[in-house]
């Protein structure tokens, strides 16, 4: 197996550029009904091809960063997440994570990982701001989200549907100094 390059390590969890041959793993989570139950991407059902195109359109964007979220200890893909709507000139982008295998959910690698990202974030881009949208009704990723240090920014009340009851989308944001790093503490 060819080693995956990494952009940024964690103790579980590593961020590598997002591959080509990857798409179909990323298709199969987009499709899969308790994947996307709790994400805006719930009931889409994209076509394999366009998740091919959705790629291919996104390698070359400049505004976009996205990165497949690797196991260190065995490099295995276990998830995807990005910062998109890039503004490099104010320093404000758009989180979005996903963990696609069950089986890896609960175990504090997606807090790990989105931590890793807004590190990328500031760090590397230079970024001030992160925010990101959560559905209410998803506690757990909105409890990874504060682990990190992101707050509650505001929300669009009942402005999704699922299990057929209306539900809130939070905006949640993060600052450069707030960001609670490894070792537990802000910049």
């Amino acid at each position: 197996m060819d080693s995956v390059p990494r952009v940024i390590e964690g103790r579980h969890v590593f961020l590598a550029p997002e591959r080509r041959e990857n798409v179909p793993l990323y298709w199969k989570w987009a499709n899969d009904r308790e994947v996307t139950r709790l994400t805006k991407g719930y009931g889409r059902a994209p076509s394999l091809e366009a998740m091919q195109a959705s790629y291919e359109k996104s390698a070359l964007a400049e505004d976009v960063r996205r990165f497949g979220i690797h196991l260190t200890a065995d490099e295995e893909l276990i998830g995807r997440c990005s910062l998109k709507d890039l503004n490099l000139i104010v320093g404000r982008a758009e989180a979005t994570i996903l963990i696609g295998d069950a089986r890896h959910r609960g175990r504090g690698y997606g807090t790990e990982a989105m931590r890793l990202l807004c590190e990328v974030g500031f760090d590397m881009l230079e970024l001030h701001t992160i925010f990101l949208t959560v559905l209410s009704c998803n506690p757990a990723a909105i409890a990874s989200y504060r682990k990190v240090g992101f707050r509650e920014a505001g929300r669009l009340r009942e402005a999704s549907c699922r299990d057929g009851r209306r539900i809130d989308i939070l905006y949640m944001d993060l600052l450069r100094d707030e960001l609670v790093r490894e070792g537990g503490a802000g910049r």
